[in-house]
């Protein structure tokens, strides 16, 4: 059971329900009177943006321990991030004196 409910069509639709639910709270509360191809459209919005999510969530884990290839040589994507360390000695510091006003 828990296998069916974790595939990549059955988490949007959950959460597409959940969101649902929170749209027709929010209009009931705020009368704001959407009609039904309103609620459809949002409908449609939650299921393709959770859909894009649970499969980019699924398929990128899949690339995230392989390094990057040049020239035969593997280098760390996170190595190439700088630190904060490095960050602190390439600012800028302008010394401006005292305001005059």
């Amino acid at each position: 059971m828990l296998e069916y409910l974790n595939t990549i069509y059955v988490l949007p639709l959950i959460s597409t329900i959940i969101g649902m639910l929170i749209v027709y709270l929010y209009d009931k509360f705020e009368k704001k009177q959407y009609t039904s191809a309103i609620y459809l459209r949002i409908g449609l919005l939650i299921y393709i943006s959770s859909f894009a999510t649970f499969y980019l969530s699924h398929n990128f884990h899949l690339f995230s321990n392989i390094g990057m290839q040049t020239g035969g040589a593997t280098i760390d994507p996170q190595s190439m991030m700088p630190q904060a360390n490095d960050l602190k000695s390439h600012l800028e510091q302008f010394k401006t004196g005292v305001p005059t006003f």
